[in-house]
């Protein structure tokens, strides 16, 4: 597949079949985001995956439960309430793999360069026919000093994308964008 077939058909995906991504696979994807530029050469991000379904279970609900009691801290998020009231709708969407992508913190450039990761995780996925999501939802529980013990993340990185990783029930259109604002061209 070329890298502009890719970019221009890539869609998040929602929904997914009940078939888990190989270890090998999700570490491929990890390596292939780890060649993404990197702000003075710092390589600041680090990476957790989740593959049992009954802690991403957990999590969701505990984050619904979260972002609810919490909506004033959330305002961007007022508009799913209902989703996040419905007891079977799931943050992950059921996906098999919830890769998250943390940047170490003492890189001033960290945010860039897990994002950057981030997106190369994203087409390279397309390449394996594996959809991909990034979650907002998991902001907060996912950064919590609790989780981060559990799953040895450093007290110095800080979440930057939670993103599910599946196999797509359909395949969706290609998506359609509004022409780009270009405030200057010599």
């Amino acid at each position: 597949m070329k890298i502009t077939e890719c970019i221009n058909n890539r869609r998040s995906i929602r929904s997914f079949i009940d078939k888990e991504v190989k270890k090998d696979i999700i570490h491929e994807l990890i390596t292939l985001g780890t060649k993404a530029a990197t702000g003075s050469g710092n390589e600041a991000w680090g990476f957790a995956v989740i593959t049992d379904m009954d802690e991403m279970k957990q999590l969701s609900d505990d984050t619904k439960k979260y972002i609810l009691e919490n909506f004033e801290k959330y305002p961007y998020l007022k508009q799913y309430e209902s989703w996040l009231t419905n007891e079977k709708f799931n943050i992950f969407y059921d996906a098999p793999c919830l890769l998250i992508i943390y940047g170490d913190t003492n890189s001033h450039w960290y945010t860039y360069d897990c994002t950057l990761a981030a997106g190369n995780i994203m087409l390279a996925a397309s390449e394996y026919g594996i959809g991909t999501c990034w979650i907002g939802f998991g902001e907060h529980t996912l950064d919590t000093a609790d989780f981060k013990s559990k799953h040895n993340v450093p007290s110095n990185y800080k979440l930057v994308c939670p993103m599910v990783l599946g196999y797509p029930k359909a395949q969706l259109t290609a998506p359609t964008r509004k022409p780009a604002p270009i405030f200057f061209h010599e």
